[in-house]
C-alpha cells in the first residue's frame, strides 16, 4: 500500500454560544480545525484533524496547512502508511514542533492501519480496557448565579465531572465562584478547576488560601506553562492535585515535570501532544511512575474526539472523574457522526475499523474555508 494523495481543509464552525475563557485566551466564538484525508492506492482513506489554537499551541491553521505541504508531505508520498514507526521516526528527524500538523497525520495513519486490518484503532494500542466513559462538562467564565443554572441543567442530564473555566476574573470572584459551586452542589459533583495559565504565583496561592475547606477535586494549568517552580510551590500548598496541561507538550516535558515532581497529573491532548503515538508513550510513562491521566481536549471536532478516545479506552491510569469527550456537543455543527456515541453523559467507544468515525462530506464543504491538495500523479 502507497500514499497517492493528501487533501486539507480548513473548517470554522461556530459554538452554540460564545465559550469564555481566560484573559489568556479570551472569548471564542467559533472552533477552527484542519481536516486531513490521506488517500492511498488501495482506496483507503484515512482521516486525521488538527486542532490548533494560538497562543495555546504555537500553530495556526494556516500553518497548519503549509507545514503538511512543504515539510511532511515530501517525506509521505509514496510511502507505506502502515509502516507509522518508520514514518513517525523520519518526521521526527525532519519537522520541528507542529505537533498538531503532525498529530493530525499520525491520526490518519492509524485510520488507515484499523482499516486495513478490519479492527479498531484501540487493538492497535494495547486492546480495550474501558468500553465506555464518563463525560466531563466544562463551564466557561461567568457569576455563581450563571454557574449554578449550567451545572444543573447539566446534572438533570446525567453529568457528574466539570470543569470550570477560570482566570478572566478577579481572584476574589473566582473564589466565590468555586465556594458557590462546592456549596450548592456538595459531593454531588466533581469539580475541576482550570485557570488556563491565567494567573500569576501570588494570585493562585491566594486562590488557594481563599477557599481552605471547599476542596476541588483537581486543579489544572493555574501559571505559565515554563513556570515549573511556580508549579512545585502550588503543588505543595494545594489541597488537591495538580495537573499539568499546557506544561506538557511533548515526552521530555513528561520527564521534567516528573524529575522535578511539579504535578499529580496529566492532561494528554491527542492533538497538542502530536498524534497517538506520542500520546500514548506519554501515557506509559505518567503509569510507571504512578501518575494518573485527564484525557483532555482541545476546541475539537468528531476526528480527534475519536482518536483521543481510541487511546483513552486502552489506559489503566485515567482519573476516575469524566473525561473530555463533548467537545463536539459545545459546536452549532461537526463534520462527522463522533456525536452519535454520547448518550445520557456517557461516551461509548465506537466498534468502526480504524478511528471509528465517519465523515460528512457535504458538511465538510460548507464549513471550509480554505483547501489544499497535494498529489503525486
Amino acid at each position: 500500500m502507497k500514499i497517492t494523495k493528501l487533501e486539507l481543509f480548513h473548517i470554522s464552525i461556530p459554538f452554540t454560544k460564545p465559550y469564555k475563557l481566560s484573559r489568556a485566551y479570551g472569548t471564542l466564538y467559533n472552533a477552527h480545525a484542519v481536516i486531513i484525508k490521506v488517500h492511498t492506492d488501495e482506496g483507503i482513506v484515512g482521516l486525521g484533524e488538527a486542532d490548533p489554537m494560538n497562543p495555546f499551541t504555537e500553530e495556526i491553521p494556516a500553518s497548519v496547512m503549509v507545514v503538511i505541504r512543504d515539510a511532511i508531505a515530501p517525506h509521505l508520498m509514496g510511502k507505506d502508511p502502515t509502516q507509522i514507526s518508520t514514518l513517525e521516526s523520519t518526521l521526527d528527524r525532519v519537522v520541528s514542533g507542529n505537533l498538531t500538523a503532525r498529530g493530525a497525520v499520525n491520526m490518519a495513519l492509524y485510520d488507515i492501519l484499523g482499516k486495513a486490518n478490519n479492527v479498531p484503532a484501540y487493538t492497535l494500542l494495547g486492546g480495550l480496557y474501558n468500553a465506555s466513559l464518563p463525560i466531563l462538562n466544562g463551564v466557561g467564565s461567568g457569576t455563581p448565579e450563571e454557574d449554578a443554572a449550567i451545572i444543573e441543567e447539566l446534572v438533570e442530564q446525567g453529568y457528574h465531572s466539570f470543569m470550570i473555566k477560570m482566570g478572566a476574573l478577579p481572584i476574589t470572584d473566582e473564589i466565590k465562584r468555586l465556594i458557590s459551586v462546592k456549596k450548592c452542589f456538595a459531593d454531588r459533583i466533581n469539580v475541576l478547576v482550570d485557570a488556563n495559565q491565567g494567573w500569576e504565583l501570588k494570585d493562585t496561592l491566594e486562590f488557594i488560601d481563599g477557599i481552605k475547606g471547599y476542596r476541588p477535586d483537581l486543579f489544572e494549568q493555574p501559571i505559565k506553562r515554563w513556570n515549573i517552580e511556580g508549579m512545585k510551590r502550588i503543588r505543595e500548598r494545594s489541597p488537591c492535585p495538580l495537573c499539568a496541561d499546557e506544561s506538557l507538550v511533548t515526552i521530555n516535558d513528561a520527564a521534567n515535570l516528573i524529575r522535578e515532581r511539579a504535578v499529580d497529573a496529566f492532561s494528554i491532548k491527542v492533538s497538542k501532544n502530536g498524534g497517538l503515538t506520542k500520546a500514548k508513550k506519554i501515557a506509559h510513562v505518567a503509569e510507571a511512575f504512578g501518575i494518573r491521566c485527564l484525557m483532555n481536549s482541545m476546541l475539537e471536532f468528531g476526528i480527534t474526539q475519536a482518536a483521543s478516545l481510541q487511546l483513552g479506552c486502552t489506559m489503566t491510569n485515567l482519573l476516575d472523574i469524566g473525561h473530555a469527550y463533548g467537545s463536539v456537543l459545545r459546536m452549532s455543527d461537526d463534520v462527522t457522526d463522533f456525536g452519535s456515541n454520547i448518550s445520557r453523559a456517557i461516551v461509548t467507544v465506537p466498534t468502526g475499523n480504524g478511528l471509528g468515525v465517519n465523515l460528512d462530506e457535504d458538511k465538510l464543504k460548507r464549513y471550509t474555508e480554505d483547501y489544499l491538495m497535494i498529489d503525486d500523479r
